[in-house]
């Protein structure tokens, strides 16, 4: 009996200090945790939190770089307060997923190989596809006389010529299936076709289109011009909130946009997504309550570059048109 009386207030024992040991660490975690977020707020030269102090209060997956988690850290708002919360920012870095500040540059094509563009970024869409949903007229390949690099410049090319039953051809090129982003700032510099009857555009689409369609994917439109137009572009977005003919939508004059080259840029962070032209904002998209409904936009997005012909925007092409091209500088993103 002494023995079993014994041996049950060992357990007793043993259940109280194991309790109290918990309870004496989540305060230290929490002080952890509080530390990183201060630390990562005002980093100090060289970099902080470490590694160690992420491990030390019980963050895991510390595959990445120090200095991605310190800036997600301290972009992230609210700021975190739980050891759940710390890891879920860890692990959208680590999934290339994070809020990173929008400030360093990632990825570019500065098209100064001359010839076909490179493969190892740039993928097309071919042929008509019924009109692409917009009542278009060109059918879209991938063949030097519609896109080619030369000069510096990337040149996408509308051309009036009978091509596989079309009347029209043109490129649209996309780096979908070889690099994708969440959150990021793009920057083009452009100049756009000059003749009535394209309609040029740089855009994103959600990367899960091909398993949850439009516009349930988002799509973020960051330069269309209209093809009867030539002296203003628009910015729009497409979710399920509203697309096609979307009220997510705005113009801003851009005189000579088909004559000079200017810098269209989309900055989209897990807060707002704000368009500029020459680093001049003209429209910020922000809905106050989130959901999937209209921010399908925490999710990784491919870009899109192409010259259209006719359709919603580019509407009547004239009878003389014979070839117009948009010219592009470079296209860079920012993380």
């Amino acid at each position: 009996m002494e023995n079993k009386n014994l041996i049950i207030k060992i357990i007793c024992l043993f259940f109280f200090f194991t309790s109290c040991g918990k309870d004496q660490n989540i305060p230290y975690v929490a002080e952890l945790i509080e530390k990183i977020v201060l630390e990562s707020q005002s980093p100090a030269e060289g970099g902080t939190p470490s590694l160690e102090d992420l491990s030390e209060a019980g963050v895991k997956y510390l595959t990445g770089e120090q200095s991605q988690y310190e800036v997600a850290i301290s972009n992230i708002d609210p700021i975190p307060t739980t050891l759940t919360e710390l890891q879920q920012i860890i692990n959208d870095v680590n999934g290339d997923r994070a809020y990173l500040g929008n400030t360093k540059l990632v990825w570019s094509d500065e098209f100064d190989v001359a010839g076909t563009p490179m493969s190892s970024k740039w993928t097309y869409d071919i042929g008509a596809n019924n009109g692409w949903g917009n009542g278009e007229s060109q059918y879209y390949t991938a063949r030097n006389e519609n896109v080619i690099v030369e000069d510096g410049l990337l040149k996408i090319t509308a051309k009036k010529e009978n091509f596989e039953g079309a009347n029209y051809t043109s490129a649209r090129l996309k780096s979908q299936g070889i690099y994708s982003f969440t959150y990021g700032k793009v920057e083009i510099r452009a100049k756009l076709p000059s003749s009535a009857g394209t309609w040029p555009a740089l855009w994103m689409l959600g990367s899960n289109i091909t398993s949850v369609g439009w516009p349930k994917c988002g799509e973020i439109d960051f330069m269309e011009q209209k093809g009867w137009n030539k002296n203003k572009i628009s910015a729009a977005l497409h979710n399920e909130s509203s697309s096609g003919s979307t009220i997510h939508y705005q113009e801003v004059d851009v005189p000579n946009s088909t004559s000079d080259f200017h810098v269209y840029a989309v900055d989209w962070t897990p807060y707002e997504i704000t368009f500029s032209v020459d680093g001049n904002q003209y429209y910020t998209y922000s809905p106050a309550d989130k959901t999937q409904i209209n921010w399908p936009y925490n999710s990784p997005q491919f870009i899109i570059l192409n010259v259209a012909m006719g359709g919603t925007l580019g509407g009547e092409i004239p009878e003389d048109f014979s070839e117009s091209s948009m010219q592009i500088d470079y296209v860079r993103v920012y993380r």
